[in-house]
């Protein structure tokens, strides 16, 4: 408090406003009634499964999608073996299912709400909240305390990454990682204390483990703080490894689980990529073919994702066992040609940032989001201008810092950005194919929209005096 009446007062005024705007869009989401949240496309049964819970409804097999809408209802329920598989969301549900298999044994009832989990996660993010803007302030940062707050309240707390906080995806362990691993870097960069590289670490560490396909992300984002601030981020670097081998450690050992999902995950993951994008990309189609040997049946899927074939993609590839990731990525990368084809899916299937094949309002067919409650969703939707926009931005801002030759902390936050968003777009084409692309990406839009913390900051810092900023 000290720090904020120091202050002008402007900037008090913008603090206090920022922040009201945050917990206010965020809390008005989370504690609305009927549930917003997105709808079961069936992916949050791999996550549910390690903790026995489902949705509750009788006379419905526990572990069947629901895209029309989410479900508020959840209980303990007998679930498939080998369907769980590890995510660093287990952070998040684990101690809420603990605390209602307490509950249950002192005789309450056996029905859930998962607006406590909602409730539970936000209360974490805004703690982590609450801290960074507190140490920009003890720092003599006002910019940053501004410029995180904005971000905050305008791209984090944004109902396309809220949505995910009442329900089991693993996409809410990786917005919270991400949101982490920045507020760290930029923390650690202004003075490494060890909250705030504690803070990356545990950031890096919930992301390389919310989903596979963010694996190598806390030691891509190392790399670029590292490219960005030499030796005055040798400490934050240091952290995201830290962070991110833990995770890599964990990733890969549930990668190794012999799991009927883990099985058919990968099978389904290597049939898209190489029919979605490999197969009708290639310069010489044949060349796949023989290298892959694949079956006249699987060919004919050239350009269709595994769900229209007629049966298990192993019956119509029948060699899909023997399709090794580094042979699939060699034949796309010893092609330009066909890279270069292939990364153009990326713009075209960015967005939009919220999946419209999902419903949002619990009891209603595919509803939306109400209009007091808007989202940059509604913005962007599936225009490609603003596509190419967003996957522009943190490339134009690490021009612009290099050029001006901004700080190290500014410029490794850009790069960290930049390349972040990158890695998220090429991991999940090279890794699905476009199956689900857009939500694949989800993360890319997140990066993106920080590095505009970097102007944001820029701009309060010229109306703050020299020492504020």
């Amino acid at each position: 408090m000290q720090e904020i009446m120091r202050l002008p007062p402007w900037a008090r005024i913008a603090l206090i406003a920022l922040a009201a705007l945050a917990v206010g869009r965020s809390v008005a989401l989370v504690r609305h009634d009927p549930l917003l949240a997105l709808a079961n496309s069936y992916d949050q049964i791999r996550y549910s499964a390690c903790l026995d819970l489902a949705p509750w409804r009788p006379g419905v097999q526990a572990d069947r999608a629901n895209p029309p809408a989410p479900y508020s209802r959840f209980a303990f329920q007998k679930l498939p073996k080998g369907t769980c598989m590890w995510t660093s969301d287990l952070a998040f549900t684990a101690p809420v299912a603990a605390m209602w298999r307490v509950a249950e044994a002192l005789g309450a009832r056996k029905i859930h709400s998962v607006q406590r989990l909602a409730e539970w996660r936000l209360l974490v993010w805004l703690a982590v909240a609450i801290w960074a803007t507190r140490f920009f302030l003890r720092e003599r940062r006002v910019d940053l305390a501004l410029a995180h707050l904005g971000g905050f309240a305008l791209f984090a707390m944004d109902p396309a990454n809220t949505l995910y906080l009442g329900t089991f995806y693993a996409e809410a362990a990786g917005a919270f990682g991400c949101y982490a691993c920045l507020v760290g870097i930029a923390a650690g960069l202004v003075r490494p204390t060890r909250v705030a590289l504690a803070v990356t670490a545990i950031g890096a560490l919930m992301l390389a483990t919310s989903k596979f396909q963010h694996l190598v992300l806390p030691i891509v984002l190392a790399a670029a703080v590292w490219l960005g601030a030499r030796r005055a981020g040798r400490a934050v670097v240091l952290a995201l490894l830290a962070g991110g081998a833990l995770g890599f450690g964990v990733q890969l050992a549930n990668g190794l689980r012999s799991t009927p999902m883990a099985h058919n995950i990968d099978m389904v993951n290597r049939a898209d990529y190489t029919l979605l994008v490999l197969l009708p990309e290639a310069s010489d189609r044949a060349r796949i073919v023989d290298a892959l040997a694949m079956n006249d049946e699987c060919v004919a899927f050239s350009g269709k994702s595994v769900y229209a074939m007629p049966g298990p993609v192993d019956k119509t590839c029948t060699t899909i066992d023997r399709w090794r990731y580094v042979t699939l990525w060699w034949l796309l990368i010893s092609d330009p040609p066909a890279l270069g084809r292939a990364l153009l899916h990326i713009p075209r299937l960015l967005l939009p940032w919220q999946p419209t094949y999902l419903g949002a309002v619990e009891g209603a067919e595919y509803g939306k989001l109400p209009a007091w409650l808007p989202s940059l969703d509604l913005l962007f939707q599936s225009r490609i201008a603003f596509a190419w926009f967003l996957l522009s931005l943190p490339w134009l801002v690490v021009v612009i810092c290099f050029v001006r030759r901004a700080s190290p902390v500014a410029r490794a936050f850009a790069l960290a950005c930049a390349s972040g968003m990158a890695g998220v777009c090429v991991v999940a084409l090279l890794g699905d194919g476009d199956v689900e692309f857009a939500k694949h990406v989800h993360l890319a839009i997140n990066f993106a929209l920080a590095s505009l913390c970097l102007p944001i900051a820029a701009g309060f810092r010229r109306f703050l005096p020299e020492s504020h900023g």
